[in-house]
């Protein structure tokens, strides 16, 4: 199913679904916000992207200004779907980051579901899984937070999870977060997202030749579509089972099917036409009616190029040759081959190689044959001069192309041993580098713990014997728990104990060498909310037993220091702690709602940024990447990512 058509569907829904009453304390306040309504629903109306574009930044503007959380919200996410169809996706992504802050006042219950959603359809549009999925599962984050019940929401969040893991190469987790998309659409009566998880789920098993069990959801679509009255639905249906059918060699079928899609699209559906009319020419193509072929296939090529649906050009492309192949056209195949060769470079491998010399043989052997027919006499008669001069030509190009050939190896070997010289200086100083920040960070643990044994077996061990001397002293005079001041004494000697054990166990965590490292950073993220005034919602995905002892130490480290700073002075209420173990990448982040601050005012001042300097040394010794967002008033947040690829010593 084309991703258009996907993104169109789920913008008419939001489109229809996200306006919500405003509420106001005075009387002008009650008209601006009328007056905002009515713009929003004006451009919902206008058909010119950047007519509707224009009037929803005015009821932004207006909307900020008396604090309309409502109509800003509303405002600036339909302003992000016109960016998203225009296929300006960095403005699309720009308008929704504007809506975030709104979302939390807005009278939409999962309106910061719908930001971080939209946000990860943005990325996948623009083929970035990996961002896609990380806000794919903010949503998710945010979705859990709301009571159990079924909304469309939910349905969409978890088809879309659905769809980035099936791309992701994890079938099986894909077509589990389908299974909860249906659940949650049959449940809540939502047929619009059952459609969409339908059409999902038949095109996955129509893609791994499974056509029998791509059929039946197919035809459920086709019961909806005809249900709700939608010919969009309804011509997906056809095309979609038209498919299924050829997977399954039944050709007639697929052609009735295919051709009553095509009816009902046009004019109005060019994905749909696009797609069915390719599928079509497939179908002409397999029963031999080569002629029929290459009409419809040539159509659906003009069609794809005047809606620059660039993800069909090498399918059309790719069965024109073969259908110019099998009537002889080899001129025409060989243009679609080098159309093919500049459209995409994975076809510049030998097997592509061979395919396009042995087209290419074929028509200059033709060629050849008919100009000799007309011109037998004139080559015979300049038949020796031509092979005299060949041979010349020959000679001379050989020697030329083998002297270049010889500057070219010289000059090359030359500046190999200049990289080679520059890369092994580079990697020694960075090696060195590395080096002393593993020993400074070494030394730091050592010290941690040589402090935390002493603590532990030292301090804690005296007063450990200060404790039993009081006990002893309670059973030579027992008068003396009369005195107020002797349990005041054994209950700070107690409290003592406590610190200290604590402190060790923060200094050198024994719980890391017992638990897995989320475990453990679970029990640290307790123990700091505990009697706080602050909330702590720790989330982990993914294995992370394969990674080594010191490097799960320093990710407890980074943790705990960023945990430190915000409590610290952040002032937040609620803190975020995630990280995820994704193939040969792990991330950490961490994000706070606390009062923010300039981070370049304290990149330039050495008292404030000590902290954050320790932390990004660490990170770059470990050789990963650290992100740091703020802004007063505004929150913290910090992106941490690692390679994890065998032979990587952290792992």
């Amino acid at each position: 199913m084309p991703q258009k058509f996907i993104y169109f569907v789920i913008g008419i829904f939001l489109c229809i679904n996200i306006h919500c009453k405003a509420q106001s304390s005075t009387p002008k306040e009650a008209w601006d916000t009328a007056q905002i309504n009515h713009l929003i629903t004006k451009a919902d109306d206008v058909l010119d992207p950047d007519s509707a574009i224009n009037l929803y930044i005015q009821a932004s503007i207006l909307s900020s200004h008396i604090k309309y959380a409502d109509g800003a919200f509303n405002a600036l996410m339909n302003r992000g779907l016109r960016y998203g169809a225009k296929e300006d996706f960095v403005k699309s992504r720009n308008s929704y980051f504007e809506a975030l802050p709104w979302a939390k006042g807005s009278g939409k219950k999962d309106a910061a579901v719908w930001c971080y959603n939209n946000i990860g359809a943005n990325y996948f549009s623009e083929g970035d899984y990996t961002l896609a999925s990380q806000y794919y599962y903010k949503a998710l984050n945010e979705l859990k937070k709301l009571p159990p019940e079924p909304i469309r929401t939910a349905a969409n969040v978890y088809t879309n999870l659905g769809i980035i893991n099936i791309r992701l190469n994890q079938p099986k987790k894909g077509l589990e977060f389908l299974q909860q998309a249906e659940n949650i659409a049959r449940k809540g009566n939502f047929d619009q997202q059952l459609a969409i998880v339908l059409i999902d789920k038949g095109e996955y098993y129509t893609e791994i030749h499974r056509p029998d069990s791509a059929i039946k959801p197919f035809n459920e679509l086709m019961d909806i579509s005809k249900k709700m009255g939608r010919i969009d639905l309804e011509a997906q249906a056809n095309c979609d089972l038209g498919n299924a059918f050829i997977e399954k060699e039944e050709y007639k079928k697929a052609e009735s099917y295919l051709q009553k899609a095509n009816a009902l699209a046009e004019g109005k559906l060019n994905d749909v036409v696009i797609s069915s009319s390719y599928s079509l020419g497939e179908v002409y193509y397999r029963t031999g009616r080569y002629k029929e072929a290459e009409a419809m296939l040539e159509f659906a090529l003009k069609e794809a190029t005047d809606h620059n649906m660039k993800d069909i050009y090498i399918d059309c492309y790719t069965k024109l040759g073969a259908v110019y192949r099998a009537t002889g056209q080899y001129k025409k195949a060989l243009n679609c081959m080098d159309s093919i060769v500049a459209l995409k470079d994975r076809l510049t491998g030998i097997e592509n190689a061979k395919a396009i010399n042995q087209m290419e043989i074929k028509y200059q052997t033709a060629e050849k044959d008919r100009e000799l027919a007309r011109n037998d006499l004139l080559i015979a008669q300049q038949k020796s001069n031509i092979v005299r001069k060949n041979i010349w030509i020959s000679v001379i190009a050989g020697g030329i192309f083998i002297v270049i050939l010889i500057f070219i190896i010289i000059y090359r070997n030359v500046r190999h041993k200049e990289r080679l010289q520059t890369e092994q200086i580079r990697s020694l100083t960075q090696e060195n580098r590395i080096s002393v920040l593993k020993a400074l960070m070494e030394g730091e643990e050592k010290e941690r713990g040589r402090i935390a044994g002493e603590l532990h077996d030292g301090i804690g061990g005296m007063l450990s014997a200060a404790m039993m001397r009081f006990n002893a002293m309670h059973h030579e005079n027992s008068e003396i728990t009369k005195i107020p001041a002797y349990h005041d004494v054994m209950q700070l000697l107690d409290d003592m104990g406590d610190e200290i054990r604590k402190t060790a166990h923060n200094l050198m965590p024994e719980v890391l060498l017992k638990q897995p490292l989320p475990d453990a950073l679970l029990a640290y993220c307790n123990t700091v909310q505990d009697g706080k005034k602050v909330k702590i919602d720790f989330q982990s995905y993914g294995d992370f037993d394969a990674l080594a002892q010191d490097f799960k130490l320093n990710i407890y480290r980074i943790v705990q220091e960023l945990l430190k700073n915000i409590t610290k002075h952040a002032h937040a209420t609620t803190v975020l702690v995630q990280l995820l173990m994704h193939e040969q990448s792990l991330t950490i982040t961490v994000e706070d709602n606390g009062v923010g601050f300039d981070t370049l005012a304290v990149s330039t001042t050495q008292k404030k940024g000590i902290g954050l300097h320790n932390l990004q040394t660490r990170v770059r010794s470990l050789g990963g990447q650290f992100t740091l967002g703020s802004e007063p008033g505004k929150g913290t947040s910090v992106y941490i990512e690692f390679e994890v690829k065998q032979g990587n010593p952290i792992v």
